[in-house]
């Protein structure tokens, strides 16, 4: 029986398909998708909103880091239980163990990925560019995309 081939994850991400990550936590379950460089620029920007121009040196350090998670979280965080949905931003979630499990699985998923990717073959022999639509962003958070099936991975992060 032949083994089928595993696809290089740069020409996977560059025809459009969404490298993705199932996390389940005693919350419910959350989709989180890998951004490109673009979606990390408009994380930046959401951050840099939420200094409301003051100084980033005027916030504690804490404080920075849990505006850039929950900016990355509003925009990585694709599916989720319908009370997340509800939510205008991750900053209206109160339980900080929550964004902090996610946060650090969406670090985990960029590492891992920019890992897959530094280490692909990938020469440009083949088409690209036709499941993403130019220009479209990660999204805005929640169902605001779909998932390729053969690369979720399901974590489970319960603390029960």
């Amino acid at each position: 029986m032949g083994r089928k081939k595993a696809q290089d994850i740069l020409e996977l991400i560059l025809k459009g398909e969404r490298i993705t990550e199932i996390v389940s936590t005693k919350r419910g379950k959350f989709v989180l998708a890998f951004p490109l460089p673009k979606d990390i620029r408009l994380i930046e920007a959401d951050i840099a909103r939420m200094l409301e121009g003051l100084p980033q040196n005027s916030f504690s350090g804490d404080a920075i880091r849990s505006f850039r998670a929950y900016a990355t979280l509003d925009r990585i965080v694709i599916e989720g239980p319908e009370w997340w949905h509800e939510l205008e931003s991750a900053e209206d979630c109160p339980d900080d163990e929550l964004i902090g499990v996610l946060y650090r699985r969406y670090l985990q998923l960029y590492r891992e990925t920019q890992k897959s990717i530094s280490k692909s073959g990938f020469r440009g022999n083949s088409e690209i560019g036709k499941a993403r639509v130019k220009n479209a962003p990660v999204g805005d958070g929640l169902f605001s995309g779909i998932t390729h099936g053969d690369e979720i991975q399901e974590t489970d992060e319960r603390s029960d």
